[in-house]
């Protein structure tokens, strides 16, 4: 009687064991799931806040060309290099070539930076033109683009569509007129001027 207890305590302690190695195991098991959730979904963060900050540093750099010509008799131009990934904020001089600006000294230089590819790249620009002479005006290249702010604003407003790490679209507004350059998720339509003859009054 005394030996068949012994056997069934024995059994009983064994199976505990085992109970006990299963649930550290899945213990163990859910721990890991969790902290590969947690890895990826920081990274992710990380990845948005990156990209966020470089876009609103973006934002800043045409806000303070325009507010920097509003505030004086100078002209300011905020120029994007889509196949170089970068832009250039400088006094206005006159027009030129600006192609090999991004490799050369000039004093009319105030920023020139370029951008991070792992987490922003400049997709397109439009602009909200007038007539053809502007288009000429604010087109530098096939891949180079020039806003040029000056006392009574932006000389053409226009869109930047910017795609962050996942290849998701935002976009920089810049508005004409006395509104603020803005940020916006996702790819935004500008408004186009019309024709007078399309205008019913």
């Amino acid at each position: 009687m005394v030996a068949k207890l012994n056997t069934k305590n024995t059994n009983l302690r064994n199976t505990c064991r085992g109970f006990v190695l299963i649930e550290i195991l899945m213990v163990v098991g859910l721990i890991g799931l969790m902290a590969i959730v947690a890895t990826v979904s920081f990274s992710a963060l990380w990845g948005n806040l990156r990209f966020k900050r470089q876009a609103e540093e973006l934002v800043g750099v045409f806000q303070m060309a325009y507010n920097a010509a509003a505030e004086s008799d100078r002209r300011y131009e905020v120029i994007l290099y889509q196949y170089e990934q970068a832009f250039i904020f400088r006094e206005f001089t006159g027009y030129k070539m600006l192609e090999d600006a991004l490799n050369e000294e000039d004093p009319t230089i105030i920023e020139k930076r370029f951008f991070n590819e792992k987490s922003m790249s400049l997709y397109s620009v439009q602009f909200d033109y007038y007539t053809q002479e502007e288009l000429n005006l604010g087109l530098e290249g096939q891949n180079n683009y020039r806003f040029l702010a000056g006392k009574s604003g932006w000389q053409a407003g226009g869109r930047i569509v910017l795609l962050d790490e996942d290849g998701l679209p935002w976009t920089i507004v810049i508005h004409r007129f006395a509104r603020p350059v803005e940020l916006y998720k996702g790819e935004v339509d500008i408004d186009l001027p019309q024709d007078a003859t399309d205008v019913p009054f």
